[in-house]
């Protein structure tokens, strides 16, 4: 998944493109062939459209959805907005604030799409692209306890930087996702915490807030190179019939 928050281009671009990859190394590529032919592989790269959209005509910065509010504000940031433990830390009550939960779990049309999608589907694996900072994270956010699957999913992890490494020399660091803040109601902690499902946040390109969300167009193939075959060895660990418990 990708495009959660509006404002973070990059995170759209990258899902786009690996599926774009599927598709035209398909015929060419017997691995790739592999992959498709024995699996499900669900790619949504935006799942904020509405809040994408006004981060281009609007205001380039801007992180929400676009729910009026009725109070002169709008937006929920929909990363804050599943159900599972909700309403926590790192999340606000502030209509106001970047980081408001909305009303309710589930409150948005988006998270509520996202919820039903994956209750329909026999997920095995989840990234969800973001960025910036060059992590690969895994649950728990919203608190610093380890989770249960946190070995399991901190070997996966560091496979995934080490992927993205051996491309053009870009470090990402493999961590718990509160070890970078606190945030409760977001997609990895969610499906982890509803199903067990092995759920990662990939925060892409640039390491720090300059650029910061404003990646040039530049970097654009790149990140994606680097991240391609992350993406290709969580597939394929889906689709390894041992599942192994360890690394």
């Amino acid at each position: 998944m990708g495009g959660y928050h509006a404002r973070e281009w990059i995170a759209v671009d990258v899902p786009l493109l690996l599926a774009k990859h599927l598709l035209e190394n398909y015929s060419g590529d017997a691995s790739i062939q592999n992959m498709v032919d024995n699996g499900e592989i669900w790619i949504v790269p935006m799942v904020n459209p509405d809040g994408h959209t006004y981060s281009v005509t609007d205001n380039r910065l801007w992180r929400k959805n676009r729910r009026n509010n009725g109070d002169g504000s709008y937006g929920v940031d929909l990363n804050r907005n599943h159900s599972y433990e909700w309403g926590g830390p790192g999340s606000s009550g502030s209509t106001f604030s970047e980081t408001y939960r909305g009303t309710e779990p589930d409150s948005e049309p988006e998270t509520k799409a996202i919820r039903d999608f994956a209750m329909q589907h026999d997920l095995r694996a989840l990234v969800s692209y973001h960025n910036y900072s060059q992590l690969v994270l895994y649950p728990w956010g919203h608190t610093n306890d380890p989770a249960p699957d946190a070995g399991l999913m901190d070997g996966l992890a560091k496979t995934m930087a080490d992927r993205i490494l051996s491309v053009h020399g870009k470090s990402y660091i493999p961590e718990q996702s509160s070890d970078l803040y606190l945030a409760s109601g977001d997609a990895t902690d969610w499906l982890y915490g509803e199903t067990g499902v092995p759920a990662f946040t990939i925060e892409l390109r640039p390491r720090s807030g300059n650029p910061g969300f404003q990646l040039p167009e530049s970097e654009i193939q790149p990140t994606f190179e680097e991240n391609l075959p992350a993406a290709l060895f969580l597939i394929q660990w889906t689709q390894d019939s041992s599942r192994m418990s360890t690394l």
